[in-house]
Order: C-alpha cells, then structure tokens, then sequence
C-alpha cells in the first residue's frame, strides 16, 4: 500500500501493482498489520520459545516459568486478532490470580 485515500472517511488505498504500476482500489475499511515478529527476545534462556520466537502455554495462558503467563500475539498459536488477544488476556488474567491466592 502506498496511501490512504479519502477526506474525511476512508474511501480506497493506492497499492503498487505487481508490474509496479500504481492502482487505486475502493475500500470502506481497513486493517492495519503492524508486524509478525514477536518482542519476546527477553525471554530468551528464561523459558523454551517455539521456532518463531512465541511464548508455548497451556490453556490458562501458563509458561513453563510459574507464574509467567503470556498472551495475545506473544502466545504459540494465537490468532493474531485483537478480539483473541483480549480473551488470552481475560484468561491470563484470572489464572493469574487463582496462582497469586494459592501462594497464601
């Protein structure tokens, strides 16, 4: 994509076609992508990461480290939505918790 195209309401983006000729293309939404790389470099020696560099965990969003829990985009096999990150998170949340109490 090369612009955003539209006042005050989106109305397309101009994309580079693959011959490299610009092309303007209607549009009434748009997502942005802001990457696929996971910042989880600081983990690294701390706990296992998968070949893409993501958090494993288990259903309650645990690592291998107790009382580390990961979620959203961070997570091996997450979705990469907002909508799945929120619920990762709501899930981290409340396992976090049940793990503070039960150390008394």
């Amino acid at each position: 994509m090369v612009e955003v195209l539209g006042e005050d309401v989106l109305t397309g983006v101009r994309v580079t076609d693959p011959n490299g000729d610009l092309r303007d293309l209607p549009a009434a939404s748009l997502f942005i992508y802001a990457g696929s790389e996971p910042n989880t470099g600081f983990l690294t020696g701390l706990l296992p990461l998968d070949p893409d560099g993501r958090v494993p965990t288990d259903i309650h969003m645990a690592t291998a480290l107790p009382g580390l829990f990961a979620a959203g985009d961070v997570r091996s096999g997450s979705a990469g939505q907002a909508v799945s990150a929120a619920g990762d998170g709501a899930t981290a949340a409340l396992a976090a918790a049940r793990y503070l109490a039960s150390l008394g």
